[in-house]
């Protein structure tokens, strides 16, 4: 088992080096069996392969994604570069990532503590060649285009002014989009109190509406609290050649 030490692992995103909290990775291949009549052994067996990267970082470490659901067959532009360079304690265990077109599925960002500092947290996915050989393997290619569609996000509390500083910006609050921002957004409640000492409590709206840019969370906002979140759904086109 390798084990990984953070002072030992550097992480870059888009140039930036600084501000990152942990960082995980994950290259999962999907095995779909083609069964056969008269026989327990597959055919074949196709191979689709993911790349996933999850990151937390502190807020105001990486910039902003612009978000815009894709109008014809051309890439999203909701990526990041990333470049991990990791070593372990196993002898010869380095390990490197370095993927120029890392897609971003999710975002969130927190902060809890009217004391505290705001966190946020990048998930990516990447569709990539499955690089299996054999005869018995049918290997699925890089896809053509990926395809960005309309973002969801969500955001209740009071950190800075109660919009964009919380990481998520609805379509209304500036860029593109085409809509006001009541066209779309609608306004929900959540709170809480305990019995006690000294038997706090809190009492949000929750907004929910359509998004059309993450990230650029406060790191800093004293004496106040909030959270958001945003899926950004992506889909892999493969064309042929």
């Amino acid at each position: 088992m390798a084990v990984i030490l953070g002072a030992m692992t550097t992480v870059t995103i888009d140039g930036e080096s600084n501000g990152f909290q942990s960082i995980s990775w994950n290259i999962n291949r999907q095995p779909n069996r083609l069964w056969q009549l008269g026989s327990w052994n597959p055919w074949r067996t196709q191979v689709g392969t993911t790349l996933s990267i999850n990151v937390t970082s502190y807020a105001e470490a990486l910039d902003p994604i612009d978000l815009e659901p894709s109008t014809s067959c051309v890439d999203s532009t909701a990526v990041k570069r990333i470049v991990i360079n990791a070593d372990t304690c196993s002898p010869g265990g380095a390990i490197n990532v370095d993927e120029d077109k890392m897609f971003l599925n999710s975002y969130s960002y927190s902060k809890g503590d009217p004391i505290g500092f705001g966190t946020e947290s990048w998930s990516f996915q990447k569709w990539i060649e499955s690089g299996v050989a054999g005869a018995t393997f049918i290997n699925i290619p890089d896809p053509t285009y990926v395809l960005q569609g309309r973002s969801e996000g969500t955001r209740n509390g009071d950190v800075g002014n109660g919009t964009t500083d919380m990481g998520v910006r609805f379509i209304g609050e500036g860029g593109p989009g085409g809509l006001a921002y009541a066209d779309h957004v609608v306004v929900g409640q959540t709170g809480n109190v305990s019995a006690g000492f000294p038997g706090q409590g809190s009492a949000d709206d929750i907004e929910q509406g359509l998004v059309n840019r993450v990230g650029g969370g406060l790191l800093e906002s004293g004496g106040n609290t909030g959270q958001s979140s945003a899926t950004i759904p992506h889909v892999p086109l493969y064309l042929g050649t």
